[in-house]
């Protein structure tokens, strides 16, 4: 694309994930560049126009929709605000990519989506692991049969902070999994129970521990925390013919194959009778694409706006991801009341 055809995309939010967003779109992004942000809180708002001169500043998002410069929008805004700020700018005719979750209730995510569809735009979530080399490798070894018929997978979402305000350790975290899950298996979850405590923060869990059914008898398990001594994420899918787990903060062996099993078997010469065989065999480690996921991520947005491509983390995709939090809170609410009740 042409340095004139670039699409203008602009900030809104320059907290946590804004200024990685800034980064990206400010160096050689070649489809897009980086024309303003929008940031109500003043030391930020300086430092981004000391980093970026080129772009313009702004102190209210919806003036950065008036002056109409952008032709797309990143939200990178606290979830609570998600449902207002999208809808404004999908209304004002701009494509939004908004950090995940896509709101804070299925009520706002689905009047999102519908609106998505109204305004004829795209609408993507930033769930960023979609994009991530090893998750991608997954969703083909499952595609592929490589690893059979999935038993089970168990996520590791853990460390000591960072401690977020607005949300709990289940709207934080677990996003992240749940639309692994949804990609890897494209199902939704049948079932669920989730525990979780709060021990900083009365009624915002810190911990949780999530069991999911899936279709096909797929048990996977989540386990988030703020506060854990040693960051983990870590995520293990188990087949009946190979396992695969996938390590997130490993510097290069990201992806670990296993030829391993366990099974029944008829012993030999017996009647209905059969013995537990265990297959150990040898361990594979691929090479893997070591480009930046959120780069990824925003090379996809920006393909989506060019070709009309639906995105990979859609706006339903989005929706099933809320719907999924909601139903979890919901269990973590009934069990927090289930146990005063019986103090």
């Amino acid at each position: 694309m042409a340095e004139s055809r670039q699409l203008r995309i602009g900030l809104i939010g320059f907290g946590l994930w804004g200024p990685h967003y800034a980064r990206i779109l400010a160096g050689t992004m070649g489809g897009a560049r980086l024309a303003a942000c929008a940031e109500p809180a003043a030391a930020r708002l300086a430092a981004f126009e000391r980093q970026y001169p080129a772009a313009r500043a702004y102190a209210d998002y919806n003036r950065l929709l008036r002056d109409g410069d952008v032709d797309a929008v990143i939200v990178a805004t606290p979830t609570s605000t998600h449902r207002e700020v999208v809808e404004r700018c999908l209304k004002a005719g701009v494509h939004v990519l908004v950090e995940k979750p896509l709101a804070g209730t299925v009520a706002d995510a689905e009047a999102l989506a519908a609106l998505e569809k109204e305004a004829g735009r795209v609408l993507m979530v930033g769930h960023t692991f979609l994009f991530n080399s090893a998750v991608r490798a997954i969703k083909g070894y499952i595609d592929e049969g490589l690893l059979g018929e999935i038993r089970y997978l168990y996520f590791t979402r853990t460390g000591l902070g960072p401690i977020r305000q607005d949300v709990n350790a289940l709207w934080d975290l677990a996003p992240h999994d749940f639309s692994m899950l949804r990609y890897w298996l494209g199902t939704d979850p049948i079932d669920l129970v989730a525990r979780g405590q709060s021990f900083l923060k009365p009624d915002t869990e810190d911990v949780v521990f999530v069991t999911l059914s899936y279709p096909d008898r797929v048990l996977a398990s989540v386990h988030v925390s703020w506060l854990d001594p040693v960051k983990v994420r870590s995520v293990t899918v188990v087949g009946d013919r190979k396992m695969v787990v996938f390590d997130d903060t490993h510097p290069t062996e990201k992806l670990r194959i296993y030829d391993r099993g366990a099974d029944y078997q008829p012993r030999e010469g017996g009647f209905a009778e059969f013995i537990a065989a265990v297959r150990d065999g040898d361990i594979v480690i691929p090479r893997l694409d070591q480009r930046e996921p959120l780069r990824e991520q925003l090379e996809h947005f920006v393909d989506c706006i060019v070709t009309g491509r639906r995105p990979i983390a859609s706006a339903d995709d989005g929706v099933a991801i809320v719907k999924v939090l909601e139903r979890a809170q919901r269990e973590l609410r009934a069990a927090s009341s289930s146990r005063l009740g019986m103090a």
